[in-house]
Parts: structure tokens; sequence; C-alpha cells
């Protein structure tokens, strides 16, 4: 199934693991996935998972798409570098390209990466 049409014009998906509470997080497209940190508070959620997933407006307002999705880690190698650069745009990456690309694969080692695949 495809990513709805909105998923592709905003930042913040809320994802609601069952039984718990629903949570912001930054994604990005990388090809025909959605892809998030699934570290934090989503590093109880199990692989495999099925999870709702809503996509609203900005600053919290209507929601514009909801779905429901498998929580599927991902090998941190199949993540694009532009993925991980648009989750990381709020984070201060460096003063040159080499710390840059630094930075990219410490976030690449460190970091649970999941997809929302509806």
């Amino acid at each position: 199934m495809p990513l709805p049409v909105e998923v592709g014009s905003h930042h913040t998906v809320w994802v609601h693991p069952p039984g718990g509470v629903a949570h912001p997080v930054r994604y990005a497209v990388d090809g025909d996935r959605l892809v998030c940190f699934g570290d934090g508070i989503l590093a109880a959620v199990p692989d495999g998972t099925h999870v709702s997933a809503s996509i609203h407006e900005i600053a919290g307002g209507q929601a514009v798409a909801a779905f429901g999705a498998s929580f599927c880690e991902l090998a941190p190698e199949s993540v694009g570098a532009d993925a991980l650069l648009e989750l990381l745009a709020h984070v201060p990456m460096g003063r040159d390209l080499d710390e840059v690309e630094t930075h990219i694969e410490q976030q690449r080692a460190d970091r649970r990466i999941v997809a929302l695949v509806p």
C-alpha cells in the first residue's frame, strides 16, 4: 500500500503504539517508505508491531492523514544519507563536510532507524 500523499509535505508523524501514548517524531521519506528514529520513547516498540500513525497540520492542528502501519526496524546502511539529513535537519551537523559526514555516520551507527509501512 502506498504512503498517503500528505506524507510528502509534512515533517512530523504521531506514532501511537498499542497500549501506549501517541508520540510525535520527525520523519523523512526515503524512496517509498516513511523513516524515523525508533529510539527514545519508541525504543520499547518491538520490530513488526502494528501502530497507528497520523500526520497533522502544523503545530498539532487537524489531522490530514491517518493510517495503520507496521513498525519495521531497518538496517542502518539501507537508509539514504538524504533521509538521514532530513531527520537531522534541526540539529547542528558540523562546520565542514567532513564533520557533517562523520556526524551522519555516528547517527546511523548509534540510533535505531525504523520505517512505518502502511
